[in-house]
Parts: structure tokens; sequence; C-alpha cells
């Protein structure tokens, strides 16, 4: 059943059950208001019998039950009844406990058994027929509420079907169902961007990719045919090898979806290891303990040096450690020509150069990485007087991701 149809029908059995209870209560009150009125002028008839008057108006009888049994003419044919009330056939009965028996009264009035007839029938139609409108008139409210949420139902689909993310929900009208028009939308988008992002990159992996095998073959065929010795073709194919591993070893650290081994580590020690290893200065404390993936965060530390021996010209390479606002820091310095104005938007996506440099593209997209699977960021800001500072930034006590790589003027 559609949503439009479970609202009515969920209305339907709502209202019916409201006036199914004001039905009993109100049947209630009627049967009861009409049986005292009986009851009432049976009591009189009693007293008029009991004092030699004359009975009310209406047809009354009475039959004593006791040593013998006493019956008025007119009487109706009924079994002995024990003390109550009842309704026979048109009679209002009450019997009386008497010493020795019973004493049945009894008022003949058709017209009040109808009339709780008739009115149980109006009730039941009464009560039908108002909450068949109310359904019909929810289930044509419905209709027109949900309409935005159809809407929906039919860009998803169109989506799904041919695969178009620019499709978008015209938002209209106003609470929940225009906040998910909205969501949805914004979804979209960041579905689309998604989409957008990982074609560019599988055609950018696949460009890269491409280029040191079809290097490789090239010498390995020049020393084939003897244009080349075999030593330099070999040595040239071996280093795009390598450019192809360390390509390979990156593309398959930004795959990893955020998922870290985190253990006990000595950032300092760390960062102390990969800069003697570099030639760099280090400064810093001499423990920094952490909790995370030793083998990413020194990745990520050392494509930042890379980066600024490669881009940086070398020039006045730091590395240094520590902790600000709760956040423990790897950052490396350079003094080189820093980045071009224009690359400040781009750096960190993957196989972007700032520089005719040679590389791969994808030193701070990998160190971007391995901070937000710590739940930190990259920054990147200007060096004074000139370079760059690059800082890996990592919550001390666990935390989300922020904003990464924010632009410079």
């Amino acid at each position: 059943m559609t949503l439009r149809g479970r609202l009515a029908l969920f209305l339907l059995l709502a209202v019916g059950g409201a006036l199914l209870a004001q039905g009993v209560l109100s049947y209630a009150a009627f049967k009861g208001l009409i049986e005292r009125d009986m009851d009432r002028s049976l009591f009189l008839y009693l007293e008029a019998l009991t004092e030699g008057r004359r009975p009310p108006r209406g047809e009354f009888a009475y039959r004593l039950l006791a040593d013998h049994e006493e019956r008025s003419p007119g009487f109706p044919d009924l079994p002995p009844l024990p003390p109550g009330r009842y309704w026979r056939e048109g009679w209002r009965v009450v019997v009386f406990p008497v010493p020795g028996g019973t004493l049945a009264l009894a008022r003949y009035e058709p017209g009040a058994a109808s009339a709780l007839g008739r009115f149980r029938l109006a009730l039941l139609g009464s009560g039908t027929l108002l909450a068949l409108l109310v359904a019909l008139l929810a289930y044509r409210l419905a209709g027109s509420a949900l309409r935005p949420l159809a809407r929906l139902t039919e860009v998803a689909r169109e989506v799904a079907e041919a695969q178009d993310l620019a499709r978008r929900v015209e938002v209209r009208g106003g609470g929940e169902l225009k906040a998910l028009a909205e969501s949805f939308n914004h979804m979209l988008d960041r579905l689309q961007a998604f989409w957008e992002r990982e074609r560019r990159f599988t055609r950018d992996a696949a460009h890269e990719l491409r280029t040191p095998l079809a290097a490789a073959l090239a010498q390995l065929e020049a020393a084939e045919a003897g244009y080349l010795p075999k030593e330099e073709a070999l040595s040239e194919a071996k280093a795009e090898l390598l450019r192809l591993k360390r390509l390979v070893e990156a593309l398959l650290l930004l795959a990893r979806e955020g998922r870290v081994e985190r253990v006990d580590l000595d950032l300092a020690r760390l960062a102390e290891e990969e800069a003697r290893r570099f030639g760099a200065a280090y400064e810093g404390p001499e423990s920094l303990p952490y909790r995370g993936d030793p083998l990413l965060l020194a990745q990520a530390l050392r494509n930042l040096l890379q980066n600024a021996f490669l881009h940086g010209e070398g020039r006045g390479v730091r590395v240094r450690a520590g902790v600000e606002g709760g956040w423990a820091f790897l950052e490396v310095a350079d003094q080189g020509p820093g980045l071009p104005q224009g690359a400040w938007e781009e750096v960190g996506r993957p196989f972007f150069r700032a520089s005719s440099q040679p590389g791969e593209g994808l030193g701070l997209s990998v160190a971007k990485k391995v901070a937000e699977a710590h739940g930190g960021r990259l920054s990147l800001q200007p060096n004074a007087p000139t370079g760059l500072r690059a800082r890996l930034e990592l919550p001390l006590k666990g935390g989300e991701a922020h904003p990464i790589f924010p632009p410079f003027p």
C-alpha cells in the first residue's frame, strides 16, 4: 500500500474509532435516560398499587410470585426472572425481591425500544459515512501534500535509470518535505562531486600508470633492436619501474579509505629519524607520545620532505614537532620559491603538479589522506620570507577532521 493510502487508512481508523467511542457513550446516555424514565413510572405504578390509587397513564401490569402467583390482566407471558431490570419484546420489566418470592412490574412501551434501535442505526450510519468522508478528504489532501515526495521518488528513479547525477528536485513549500528535498539535492551534489573526482582520478591514474610502462617497454624494445646498449636500457627501465612502484604504493594508500592501525608511538622520534634520513634540521621535544599508525605517518612526513627538497629546492628545510591547543603536529618548512599564486586551491589534488619538477603529483594527496585517517588535517601556509610550511595536525584525543587546504591570498 502506498504512503498516501496508509495515511488515509490511518485517518479512517482514527476517526472511526473516535466516532465509535462517541456513539457508544451517546447511546449509553440516551438508553440510560429512557430506562430511568421507564423505571420511575414503574415505581409510581407500585406506589399507586400499594395506596389503592389510580395508576399512571400507560399499559402497566404486575406479577407476584410468593406462596402463590398473583398477576394483573395483560401481564406478558414471561418465565420467572431473578431480581433485576429487563427489556422483553417491548416490555420494560423490573423485578424486586419480596418475602417468599419476587414482584415483577412491567410497562409496555414498544416506542422506547424502537427509538433505541433507530438511534443505534443513526449512530452507526452517520459515523460510517463521516469516517469515509474524512478518509476520502484525507486521501485527496495527502496526494497534494505528498506530491513533493512523489517528485523526489521520480527524480531518484530517473537518476538510477539514466545515471544522470545532474538532475535535481524542485524545492517547494516548507516543513519536513522541503528539508528532505534540500537534503536530497545536497546528497546529489556530493555524489556528483565525488563521481567527478573519481572519474578524474581514474583518468589521471590510468595516464600516469601508462607512462612509465610505455617508457620501460620502449627502452627494452630499443635494446632488443640494437639501438641502445642493454645496460643503459635496463637502467632506464628499472628507473621507470621504480617510478611505477611508487605510483602503485601511493594509489594503494589513497584507496585505504581511512583505515589505520593505531599503536603507541613517539612522534618526536619519528620526526627526528626522518629528518636525519633527509639531512634536514629537527626542532622539537625529545619525546611526544601519540597513538596512530607509524607506517602511514612516516610515509606522510617522508612525502612532505620529498616535496620540500624537490619543489623547495632543498633550501632551509627543517622538521618541527610539538603540541598546540590539544593538537600534535609534524611540520616541514622550506625556504624555496613556495607555491604559485593559482595553485593553492588545486594543491593536494591527486596528480596535480604545481611546478615543472619531475614527480608523481601524489605526495601531498597521500599526506592529506593520512592526516584525515587520523581525524586530523593537512594545512599549507606560506613561510616567511619565502617558501612553504606543510603541517600534519593530529588530534591528541580523537576528533573529527577539519577543513583541508584553506585558500591563501
